[in-house]
């Protein structure tokens, strides 16, 4: 059931059916160059909704408002092929900016026309021109045995698409040819159907001690902030977010670190062993956390709790305000705003302030561990807090900054009231300069 615009709409009863002839008229149009975007995604709904998906997944292949799918569906199943006939709306600017470029491709001019080079078009931030894209054509008609990630390994390398660390950019392309590929810019290789998360990856499920463990922070007076580099380190974590956080999806996109915490009695106080609670300095440029060194040496403590951090929100209103960046700021910039996009405590791990230390420890320490891996510093942390489950006290006694709320998921639209979680958002200033870097050109 979804609420929307204090309506309910129940998507059961916008199940759709249709002719042979119908569903071969909806495959022509979902194919097609030149059709419009109006239709073509809302071919992909309907055919979409034939094959069993749900509107959470349309709205994330298609990237369509629920309001609007749901819409489609309903319309179809009144007025049939005839819905198609006229769009109740005219080509959005980005939708108008895909169409001439389908256009372009599909009536290309001679090849050193100066149209090749100028008209273009940005996914998730990184421009891409008619010549550039008809190269990612190519690739695909001269390799039909690509895989996904095999052109997306291409295309960051023919057009140098690098993280600061000289890494490839390969999940951010991956998630780039899939939109070009829902524009019908491209055609991407069908994957293969696959229903459920291989256990390999999850790690299985973790044992559940039957009883809670009220812990005195005198127990744990150190805290140590292990990143994740190992696999079997990579299981755990993903177990315990499948296992325990409300949000079950162990994914997060673009650069990311992730940590497992742990916490013990306090050792000899120097600063070898860099841990947060008695090392405060990043200096890291003389002093190694002994895990850097040898990251499978076994730790010592108690597992307490797991963090994920990862690619800042694209625009965020309340936060770009308080930053004060222009768009072009922004563009250039954000990279250095990360989210923390996981935090759970283990259900069974009680003990005062735990929460409130563990994000000023890793305050301490997140910026410098970023720029060992990306080789760049971020300044900000952001991250939202749902407010029909928590208060966010802890990160108010972190000294996180409340900035406001947000409305909803930018798919939902601006104009479309939904009935969805509210959620606080919060930032966190890594850098005292933060406003003069972020706005900043050449950072």
């Amino acid at each position: 059931m979804w609420q929307v615009s204090g309506q309910s709409m129940d998507i059961s009863v916008t199940n759709v059916f249709c002719s042979p002839e119908q569903k071969a008229q909806l495959q022509e149009i979902a194919r097609s160059a030149a059709a419009g975007i109006w239709r073509i995604k809302r071919a992909k709904i309907i055919l979409g909704r034939l094959e069993g998906k749900s509107v959470d997944r349309l709205i994330l292949e298609v990237r369509v408002p629920p309001l609007s799918i749901i819409k489609c569906l309903q319309r179809f199943a009144e007025e049939g092929m005839s819905y198609f006939s006229n769009p109740d709306r005219n080509p959005t600017p980005r939708e108008a900016e895909v169409e001439s470029i389908l256009a372009f491709l599909e009536h290309p001019p001679h090849p050193k026309a100066s149209e090749w080079d100028t008209l273009t078009h940005r996914y998730v931030g990184i421009y891409f021109s008619a010549r550039q894209i008809q190269t990612i054509r190519d690739l695909l008609a001269s390799n039909p045995q690509y895989k996904q990630a095999d052109l997306a390994r291409e295309v960051c390398t023919r057009f140098q698409i690098y993280q600061p660390n000289g890494e490839i950019r390969l999940a951010t392309v991956c998630s780039i040819l899939k939109r070009m590929d829902m524009d019908n810019i491209i055609r991407l290789p069908e994957l293969p159907q696959r229903n459920c998360v291989p256990r390999t990856r999850i790690g299985g499920r973790l044992p559940v001690p039957q009883e809670t463990m009220e812990l005195d922070p005198r127990d744990i007076e150190e805290l140590e902030f292990i990143p994740i580099r190992t696999e079997q380190d990579s299981k755990l974590w993903n177990a315990i977010i499948h296992q325990h956080h409300y949000i079950k999806s162990y994914r997060m996109f673009g650069a990311r670190l992730r940590y497992l915490v742990y916490g013990n009695k306090r050792r000899d106080p120097g600063c070898g062993q860099a841990t947060v609670e008695l090392c405060t300095r990043a200096d890291v440029n003389s002093v190694k956390d002994r895990y850097n060194r040898n990251p499978n040496q076994a730790r010592d403590g108690r597992l307490l709790a797991v963090l994920g951090f990862a690619a800042s929100a694209w625009r965020l209103s309340s936060r770009d305000e308080f930053i004060g960046w222009s768009e072009q700021q922004r563009i250039a910039n954000l990279r250095y705003v990360v989210s923390n996009a996981r935090f759970l405590i283990l259900p069974w791990i009680k003990s005062p302030n735990l929460a409130s230390r563990i994000l000023g420890g890793i305050g301490r320490r997140l910026a410098q561990d970023w720029q060992n891996r990306y080789h760049y510093r971020p300044v900000l942390i952001e991250t939202f807090v749902q407010l029909d489950r928590f208060t966010g006290t802890c990160y108010k006694a972190a000294n996180w900054i409340r900035l406001g709320t947000t409305n909803g998921y930018s798919l939902y639209g601006t104009k479309q009231k939904m009935q969805v979680p509210t959620k606080a958002i919060f930032v966190y200033p890594l850098n005292k300069n933060f406003r003069a870097i972020l706005c900043g050109m050449d950072s």
